[in-house]
């Protein structure tokens, strides 16, 4: 049986503010260093920043994350993004489930099944 690796991962939020902060505070993050054999790392940028910053991340060995997706896959579902668009973007990480969106937006153990 294989030993699943640990997985250690951030949710900025709606934090940075600006693409330039977040590409900052990535640059920061440089010199740190990980056995990426070991463990698994990703962060979840905002929506704006995600695909700008996945290279950056890519290179560093940090996995980039949606913060949330659809549980719909097409439609007239204004400001959604749904898996397929996440996996067409390579973006393979996606944040469910998040006490948040529970509390917030009254999502429950389906939608989130669902997405």
């Amino acid at each position: 049986s294989s030993v699943r690796k640990p997985i250690i991962g951030g949710n900025w939020k709606c934090n940075p503010k600006t693409l330039a902060e977040a590409t900052a505070l990535l640059s920061e993050w440089k010199s740190v260093s990980f056995d990426k054999r070991k463990i698994d790392v990703y962060v979840c940028p905002m929506m704006p920043h995600l695909l700008k910053v996945k290279p950056v991340m890519q290179k560093m060995g940090i996995s980039a994350c949606a913060q949330n997706c659809s549980k719909t896959a097409e439609g007239a579902f204004t400001g959604e993004v749904s898996v397929g668009q996440l996996a067409g973007a390579r973006v393979d990480w996606t944040l469910v489930g998040h006490s948040e969106r529970r509390a917030k937006y009254g999502e429950s153990d389906q939608d989130v099944a669902d997405k």
